[in-house]
């Protein structure tokens, strides 16, 4: 089944997130890759993992019919596709909650869907962290015409990452560590930017 999602989900993505510069094919294959890692970090089978990557295969594919509560429409999606083929409907459940978990902001009903929307903020936490806001940034101009001063953009997600909390015991533990380490780097970045 794993095969499957992920083969119909990246001609998906490849077909309509082309133009976003974050929410892309790449986006969706690291926040599968952070399921796993967070995962197996937590001891979790991979049976019962397994509806949590297909969730993260999904988790953005309603993009092309919105971008704002897309996360309605790749539920929709996921449902449709899963159902057609005869994925388990207590397993379904659980994709469509972990989808759920990666609305802003983020509340995850349970250990599944934590994993999951600690996976698609992973990015935070991590030396990749300024490249992937810079093509968030990037992408919001296109998407919502909207664009930002220096400091404006990075004062706002100071606050972003002054304000998340990861979920998971790992995430509390190992990804808040080093989205502490980026407070820190944004707060010296800011103080180079005349304030408007």
């Amino acid at each position: 089944m794993l095969v499957r999602v992920s083969d119909y989900c990246t001609e998906r993505l490849k077909e309509y997130c082309t133009n976003f510069p974050f929410h892309n094919l790449e986006h969706t294959k690291e926040v599968v890759k952070n399921v796993q890692t967070i995962g197996e970090q937590l001891g979790i089978t991979p049976d019962e993992l397994e509806p949590v990557i297909i969730a993260a295969w999904f988790h953005d594919t309603g993009f092309k019919d919105a971008y704002d509560g897309h996360e309605g429409v790749s539920i929709r999606l996921a449902t449709d596709y899963l159902r057609s083929a005869g994925y388990p409907e207590e397993k379904l459940a659980i994709v469509v909650e972990c989808i759920e978990a990666t609305s802003m902001p983020q509340q995850p009903s349970g250990k599944l869907a934590e994993i999951m929307a600690d996976a698609d903020i992973f990015h935070i936490s991590n030396e990749n962290f300024f490249y992937r806001n810079s093509l968030l940034r990037r992408e919001w101009e296109i998407v919502y015409d909207k664009y930002y001063s220096d400091y404006e953009w990075h004062t706002l997600n100071l606050q972003f990452l002054l304000d998340h909390q990861f979920f998971t015991a790992w995430g509390k533990q190992v990804l808040m560590e080093g989205q502490h380490i980026n407070e820190r780097k944004m707060r010296q970045l800011i103080s180079y930017f005349p304030e408007p």
